[in-house]
């Protein structure tokens, strides 16, 4: 820069000295306005790559965006998202399975969602795969979700509960009876139901044993009087008694789970379902008498399963009346047909009450109208007298 000041300076007249210093100055603040100009244009280049392209919107990775299969290569697909950019899914980002040609799963115009797998100034790189999952952080430990097996080895099982990455399910979180090979019991493709236990660096782990769910452990401190009802609480059962059970939930007086508001009232011995010292999770009712009234908000592990029950809705099966709640109400014992399971409590509707009394012990032909896995319930309804002598 100091030469090209200088050669313009000695072609100027010897006898001109001030024009020529002033030329000097010119072309000297001429120069150092061009170099900043260069900088700051240099700068605001490289800080609108950064932020954002000049072809389009910046977009984050994992991001969803909506589009169309623009074109069909060899190696992928070119999409236009619905911003107006073009990116490309190469043919290993197209499917979790193997893929011999794009053209097996796409054509153009095809209406597609993809992941951003990263945006470069020229080219925005996507990914079809995992499309729609759920964040390990969106998830929340004791959550109830649906997931199917995608492998199986001894020690446990891959599921895919529809998150970035699949959940692992030891074998010892399989069933409560001890299991040497999780294969002996899942294979991939299974649909299982499963509860998270734990999310942590290394993913995700689940259990299908209700036993493993993690409880609500019991406050301290509590008030009575800032006790809300519907507000659930851990708790830990302190006695049973015929009429119900007591919880401590860390208050000043133990709450009362009276047998209505424990399992819906499908209870025939409490002393069979809970025992002292069970954790549990129980919701305030309110208050009856100054005193705390708890329910039960949680299925109990104790309760026989209600899964052989189902494909069962239109047979008759036989239940006996152990007792009466409503003229037209009762509470039944239905053993499920060829199993020694304990029988299960159901709620019975029975229509037919005036044309024959039943007493506790009766036995009677019903019908299940409804099958509630979760909760292990059942709903039944008798069937007509004049129906029953018949198939007799």
């Amino acid at each position: 820069m100091s030469q090209v000041v200088d050669d313009t300076v000695r072609r100027l007249p010897p006898r001109f000295p001030r024009r020529r210093l002033l030329l000097q100055w010119k072309v000297l603040l001429l120069v150092s306005l061009l170099a900043t100009w260069m900088r700051f244009s240099a700068f605001a280049a490289l800080k609108g790559i950064d932020k954002a392209p000049a072809k389009g919107p910046f977009h984050e990775k994992g991001q969803v965006l909506p589009g169309y299969v623009k074109a069909v290569l060899d190696n992928g697909i070119v999409i236009r998202t619905k911003d107006g950019l073009d990116g490309f899914a190469h043919i290993a980002e197209l499917s979790d399975s193997y893929v011999d040609h794009p053209a097996e799963l796409f054509t153009e115009k095809d209406q597609v969602s993809a992941r951003v797998l990263r945006h470069e100034e020229d080219l925005l790189w996507l990914s079809l795969k995992e499309v729609g999952t759920k964040k390990l952080q969106e998830f929340k430990i004791n959550e109830e979700v649906n997931g199917t097996v995608t492998a199986v080895c001894q020690a446990g099982a891959d599921i895919n509960v529809g998150a970035e990455e699949p959940a692992f399910l030891h074998v010892s979180s399989i069933q409560d009876n001890f299991l040497m090979d999780a294969r002996e019991r899942l294979q991939k493709g299974d649909k299982v139901k499963v509860w998270v236990t734990r999310i942590d660096y290394k993913g995700m782990k689940v259990t299908m044993r209700e036993t493993q769910r993690e409880q609500k452990t019991i406050a301290k401190g509590l008030k009575l009087s800032n006790l809300i009802p519907g507000e659930e609480l851990g708790g830990e059962v302190t006695g049973v008694k015929p009429f119900g059970a007591f919880v401590n939930v860390g208050a000043e007086q133990d709450g009362l789970m009276k047998v209505r508001n424990i399992n819906n009232g499908l209870v025939k011995d409490l002393a069979q379902l809970l025992k002292k010292g069970d954790k549990v999770v129980v919701k305030v009712r309110g208050f009856v008498r100054q005193k705390l009234e708890l329910e039960l908000a949680e299925t109990l592990p104790r309760l026989p399963p209600v899964d052989g029950f189902l494909g069962l809705e239109d047979q008759p099966l036989d239940a006996k009346v152990f007792r009466q709640i409503s003229p037209t109400s009762f509470l039944v014992e239905v053993p499920l047909p060829g199993s020694t399971a304990a029988p299960v409590i159901a709620y019975m509707k029975d229509e037919w009450s005036q044309q024959m009394d039943l007493k506790e012990g009766d036995m009677v032909t019903i019908q299940v109208t409804y099958v509630d896995v979760p909760k292990r319930q059942l709903s039944v309804e008798r069937e007509a007298p004049q129906v029953q002598k018949r198939r007799r």
